[in-house]
């Protein structure tokens, strides 16, 4: 989980959470969740999703993961 984790510093100031173990694990579950992965989803494949997103893509996900995440 954590190794996409490690380059996502921005989305969590983006969504205004504390990068911390509990949370990473939260975001890593509403991400694969919002993508359409399974939870098991390694992070390598996780990582081509988020990177094939489009700039209009990655403003929807963010969007999703604001509502998912209660922000």
């Amino acid at each position: 989980m954590t190794c996409y984790m490690k380059h996502m510093g921005w989305l969590f100031r983006v969504l205004d959470v504390e990068n911390d173990a509990g949370n990473r694990h939260r975001l890593d579950r509403a991400i694969k969740d919002a993508l359409g992965l399974a939870a098991d989803a390694p992070c390598e494949e996780v990582d081509a999703y988020l990177k094939a997103l489009s700039g209009e893509e990655r403003f929807e996900l963010i969007d999703t993961l604001e509502a998912e995440l209660g922000g």
